[in-house]
């Protein structure tokens, strides 16, 4: 463990954007078919070369990069994962959490533990999701990085819930489809709906193809108004947590008239009493942004109020899975 702060802040702050800054200039995978130098990297990433060979360096000293012996850069197996080709990429990541639609509020996190009031409409007056309907370039950053986690997040996910139970599941605020993906591709015979504002399901034909495409239909709208019906199964990953307590009650309420007398609900979300996988340093993010990480009994609480009961609760890797039953 660090036995001084200044090993949490230093290099982090710095190093975090260092690593955005190369991953928007693609230099991992430049680097993939080899060692170059920072002028012949500069020259293929449209930068300047002594201003990148000194972010060249800095990443060598966290490990990041390599310098060969004759003075050039190569991959190491962190930098190899910020390449889109990657098994494993992280490239997506790396744009989103550094990007600057969350730094700026990050760095007003002492406004939000003094006030209790999200610093995100503070900056950008609006909220969250009206931010990322009226900006669609950091939209599209937002949900190919949701789209990537699902890669890390599916498989302890079907391994520890038994989804062949059911008939048809509607993946509510399921983003492009590659968690809906993941699940029918493990259930054969399962249907599903894919739900999600239209801009965001727009990309879902190229998520959803082949026999999953036959398999499911994808519809668009507001999980405020309305969720669609014909599921006995819903789901919901990560979605409660973006919203006070108001309006995740709202969209409880609205996938719970969907969800009808006998249908199962599953949340997908991190609790901030696992004794496996504490939220940590999440719940900050969630505060300038205007979500909330919750703890059991506050689930039980909005759940409650909605007219769904807690059934079981199963760890799930870095996620709990909440099954609800209506009441």
């Amino acid at each position: 463990m660090p036995t001084s702060p200044l090993e949490y802040i230093w290099p982090g702050i710095v190093a975090a954007q260092a690593i955005h800054a190369a991953s928007k200039l693609r230099i991992a995978e430049i680097l993939d078919s080899g060692p170059r130098s920072a002028a012949e990297l500069a020259a293929e990433a449209g930068a300047d070369a002594s201003a990148l060979e000194r972010l060249l360096r800095a990443l060598g000293t966290l490990g990041i990069l390599a310098l060969t012996p004759d003075g050039k850069f190569a991959n190491t197996p962190l930098s190899e994962q910020f390449s889109a080709g990657h098994p494993q990429s992280q490239r997506d990541t790396t744009l989103f959490l550094p990007a600057a639609f969350l730094w700026r509020p990050v760095g007003e996190l002492y406004e939000s533990v003094r006030t209790g009031e999200p610093a995100f409409p503070r900056i950008f007056g609006k909220s969250f999701f009206e931010y990322l309907d009226a900006h669609p370039e950091d939209a599209t950053v937002f949900n190919a990085a949701m789209t990537q986690g699902i890669a890390f997040t599916s498989p302890a996910l079907l391994a520890a819930y038994d989804f062949s139970r059911f008939r048809c599941v509607v993946d509510v605020g399921g983003g492009e489809g590659a968690l809906l993906r993941e699940i029918l591709l493990a259930t054969p015979g399962l249907g599903g709906i894919l739900f999600d504002l239209p801009q965001t399901v727009a990309r879902a034909g190229e998520v959803l193809t082949g026999d999953i495409a036959a398999r499911c239909r994808i519809v668009g709208g507001s999980f405020f108004e309305s969720v669609p019906e014909g599921g006995d199964l819903y789901v919901l990953k990560g979605v409660i947590h973006d919203w006070p307590d108001e309006d995740a009650v709202r969209i409880l309420r609205t996938t719970r008239r969907a969800t009808g007398p006998a249908g199962t609900l599953l949340l997908i979300e991190n609790l901030v009493d696992s004794a496996d996988r504490p939220v940590g340093v999440m719940e900050l993010l969630m505060l300038v942004i205007g979500g909330r990480e919750r703890s059991t009994a506050d689930f039980r609480s909005i759940l409650g109020s909605s007219g769904f009961d807690i059934a079981r609760i199963i760890p799930a890797g870095w996620s709990s899975l909440i099954e609800c039953r209506p009441v």
